[in-house]
């Protein structure tokens, strides 16, 4: 039923789905008070995202408990739902109202980690942050851009008037928002690097910057030199001169400190479950093809491949399942009627 009643605050049922809302609403003495409940919450959910600090969060076997026991709720309610109503092991099918509703703000909760990486909206023009050896931050900006702080690094305050520039020394890995008007700029003793909306890691030491980049494209520029950089490639410049672009092995292995942080900006899904994928050591199918032009913009740290998932399954509005090391995302339109 929550379901059902999140589509319809959304403007996403059939005509005939929304009178059945609109009669069970005006027939169920508690039906009003439900949906007015369930819409102030997608409400929070939106603007938690732009407003709230990450924190604490709940777990996701809590958000997946409360998932069940909404379900086994609606199928209680009147027998004009119980056709609606699914069961849900706990760990199986990762559905949940409250993922669903609030799951903006809830991306955001599940990527909090430790407290170290609690950075975010506009603190960067006006300060900077510093890592000592063996310690990471990540900063959020007002752009929706986050940045992994890498150890023993420093990331300065933009540069002139630009909120979309950095300034850097050590290393980080980059998940920029696209802007087609704005490109964001990290400028370094040995160089500058200019995306407009990319994931990338980028190594500045002296006279030496190297970059490897995982999605989108990368100009490195020194002096009067530039070089391009696509997916799946790094290269580097040394004392102003650019060396060859190259195959890039898998982001862990070039910065292990990342650990199991995951970040995507604007990501096809099909990319970002690879990336999961490889990460968790799992295999992704999705068997509706028309979900793989949604796309992801979300960040994860120290979560269990469930949290993630339960939190991408409910962006992409999908049915997953997980067991034996296969992850299987499905349209909520596939065996509806099991």
């Amino acid at each position: 039923m929550d379901e059902l009643l999140l589509r319809y605050l959304r403007g996403q049922t059939t005509e005939e789905e929304s009178r059945s809302v609109e009669a069970w609403r005006n027939e169920a003495p508690e039906g009003q008070q439900a949906l007015d409940d369930l819409r102030q919450l997608v409400q929070v959910g939106r603007v938690a995202d732009q407003t709230m600090e990450p924190g604490d969060p709940p777990s996701a076997q809590q958000v997946i408990w409360r998932a069940d026991a909404r379900n086994t709720a609606s199928a209680r309610r009147g027998s004009g739902w119980r056709s609606r109503a699914r069961s849900a092991p706990r760990y199986g099918l990762l559905t949940g109202w409250a993922t669903a509703a609030a799951v903006a703000g809830l991306a955001f909760w599940l990527s909090s980690g430790r407290p170290e990486s609690g950075i975010g909206n506009d603190a960067l023009a006006a300060q900077e942050f510093i890592t000592a050896p063996g310690e990471t931050a990540i900063v959020r900006l007002g752009d929706g851009s986050v940045i992994r702080l890498g150890p023993d690094s420093r990331l300065g305050p933009p540069t002139g008037e630009s909120p979309r520039a950095v300034t850097l020394e050590g290393e980080a890995f980059f998940s920029i928002a696209h802007d087609e008007t704005r490109s964001f700029r990290v400028t370094t003793a040995a160089g500058v690097a200019r995306v407009l909306g990319t994931r990338f890691h980028l190594t500045a030491q002296n006279d030496e910057l190297r970059v490897l980049v995982v999605e989108g494209r990368v100009a490195l520029s020194a002096t009067d030199q530039e070089v391009h950089v696509g997916a799946g490639q790094m290269t580097g410049l040394r004392e102003g001169r650019p060396g060859p672009v190259m195959d890039a092995p898998p982001i862990e292995e070039v910065a292990d400190w990342l650990g199991d942080f995951l970040v995507f900006q604007d990501t096809p899904l099909a990319m970002a479950m690879d990336e999961i994928g490889r990460r968790y050591a799992a295999v992704v199918e999705v068997d509706d093809p028309a979900l793989l032009d949604r796309t992801l913009t979300m960040w994860f740290s120290s979560k269990s491949l469930e949290e993630v998932m339960t939190v991408v399954c409910g962006v992409i509005d999908a049915r997953c399942s997980i067991g034996d090391g296969v992850v299987r995302i499905q349209s909520r339109n596939d065996g509806a009627g099991r």
